[in-house]
């Protein structure tokens, strides 16, 4: 069978397209990297790597959300944390003052005065606030119609059972000192007041994973104790125990009495305040161990991140040495063939007679 030269130069030209279209594709992974330019060059594979970046994005929002609830909760413990210390001053002025009977009047009102300022720094510490939004109360107040709402209030009631919101404890003490009779409290307004309804107030929850969501506040009621409510205009509060113990504790020195007497359960004022600690120490604990499995949960999407940017990557992107080698060797195989097809047609004077 005779092979013509016609039939040689067109095999050849069939040849040199075929490798400079893969030379082609070659330099553009160079220049770009990317082993897949576009989905017919893979359409499997870039499926797959469509599912796998869609996935990391998932991911990534899920450890933004982590993080940013992580800070939160840390912020929470340490404000916890700081509610305890001053309770363990309130705990030594118990003991070093307030429990003794050799004081006179006007130690016991110095240490009940001291007593007041500890309750108002607790208070401050409640009403915290985490990048604009209180860090104990469920909600979220962006733009309020009220600009000094607080989820938690003093309150003082009279000896008629009116009902007066004050700012601060010393403000509230000082009243009741110029009304007896009347007491002040610490009130808590409840997650499901009016205003949750309304989107510049609201509860605000966050994804961490598929299906699972977690709140970014804490809620009052899972870290502290409720001695009761009290309605006011309609509204219902809740009270605080702790610092109705520390009221307690404020009147019977301003009274002239003694906190290491026992009251009709038969506790003292020391037994109460080791109680509130002990609470407070397991609320720490619980947010601490919260803090503790969201750090883990981060560690494991950091790993799942890796591994799927992996998989990616190993689809999706070219392998430079690998790359660069076929370029060179389509590029000399392109070289050769231009010299065949040049032998194949030599050029010659004839051929233009």
């Amino acid at each position: 069978m005779r092979i013509t030269t016609a039939y040689q130069y067109e095999r050849s030209v069939q040849t040199l397209q075929t490798v400079l279209g893969k030379l082609t594709q070659l330099q553009d992974q160079l220049s770009t990297l990317k082993q897949i330019q576009k989905p017919s060059d893979a359409p499997l594979d870039s499926a797959l790597v469509m599912n796998w970046k869609a996935y990391n994005a998932q991911v990534e929002r899920w450890q933004n959300n982590i993080k940013e609830v992580e800070n939160r909760y840390s912020y929470a413990e340490q404000n916890l944390t700081h509610i305890k210390d001053l309770m363990l001053n309130v705990r030594d002025l118990v003991i070093r003052g307030g429990g003794s009977d050799a004081l006179g009047p006007e130690e016991k009102m110095a240490v009940s005065r001291q007593l007041i300022q500890q309750a108002d720094e607790m208070l401050s510490s409640l009403n915290a606030k985490y990048a604009g939004r209180f860090v104990l109360a469920n909600a979220q107040v962006t733009k309020p119609e009220d600009p000094a709402w607080k989820p938690f209030k003093v309150l003082i009631q009279d000896l008629g059972g009116n009902f007066t919101f004050v700012d601060t404890i010393t403000q509230a003490e000082d009243m009741v000192q110029k009304d007896p009779g009347s007491k002040w409290m610490v009130v808590f307004e409840p997650k499901t007041f009016d205003e949750l309804n309304d989107p510049s107030r609201r509860a605000v929850s966050v994804e961490i994973g598929n299906n699972s969501t977690i709140p970014q506040v804490l809620a009052v009621e899972d870290y502290f104790k409720f001695s009761g409510t009290v309605d006011v205009n309609g509204a219902s509060y809740h009270r605080m125990d702790m610092f109705d113990k520390l009221f307690t504790f404020s009147e019977t020195l301003r009274n002239g009495g003694s906190l290491a007497s026992p009251d009709n359960t038969g506790k003292t004022a020391l037994d109460y305040t080791d109680e509130i600690l002990d609470g407070l120490t397991d609320s720490i604990a619980s947010i601490g161990a919260r803090v503790q499995r969201l750090g883990s949960l981060d560690d494991f999407y950091k790993n799942v991140s890796t591994n799927v940017e992996a998989l990616r990557s190993s689809y999706e992107d070219a392998d430079l040495a690998r790359t660069y080698v076929e370029y060179t060797k389509f590029h000399t195989s392109y070289q050769s063939l231009l010299k065949v097809i040049a032998s194949i047609t030599p050029m010659s004077l004839v051929d233009y007679l």
